[in-house]
């Protein structure tokens, strides 16, 4: 079921197809952009970091692994709102959910890898390496098949409509 926003032009939907092409997305782009609320500044200043994603689950949620002594995770216990960007080629993904630590070293264990081990000291063991979880709310997408489809998509929408906001677009609301 989709409707269409009068007031942005943007597809709202909760189609499973939709929430699998999300999927397939993000799961094809390792390197995502976690952006958080700064707990140490006062106005709200937002910080945005480069992390691996370990998983990309079914529902829409994402895994990475990080140090519990960082501010990423300072930042989520005091505003546990995020947004995770992911980009390729041909498609860009903005996931916006909430976060939580998990330090289940079973589950630590189950993600780390060689490129875990380049980045966090003392395997998946060390008490301070600990998964951040992000469960997504919604996922507003573009593009995902050509790049040349997307960036022709995009434009059209834009002379069309003289409004970029949502060029192409569709968020999809994930279960």
């Amino acid at each position: 079921m989709s409707e269409n926003r009068a007031s942005d032009d943007v597809t709202v939907t909760t189609d499973p197809e939709e929430v699998e092409r999300v999927q397939k997305i993000m799961g094809d782009i390792n390197i995502a952009m976690l952006t958080t609320v700064d707990a140490g500044a006062t106005d709200g200043t937002l910080v945005s970091r480069p992390l691996s994603t370990q998983v990309a689950e079914d529902d829409g949620d994402v895994l990475f692994l990080v140090r519990k002594s960082s501010n990423v995770v300072r930042d989520i216990q005091a505003h546990p709102q995020v947004n995770v960007a992911y980009t390729s080629r041909s498609a860009w993904v903005s996931l916006s959910g909430e976060a939580t630590v998990i330090e289940d070293r079973a589950l630590i264990e189950q993600l780390w890898s060689t490129g875990a081990s380049m980045f966090m000291e003392g395997g998946p063991e060390n008490p301070d390496n600990v998964v951040l979880k992000v469960h997504g709310d919604t996922a507003h997408v573009w593009g995902g098949d050509s790049a040349v489809g997307t960036f022709v998509k995009v434009l059209r929408t834009i002379t069309r409509t003289g409004d970029d906001s949502a060029a192409g677009s569709t968020v999809v609301d994930l279960p």
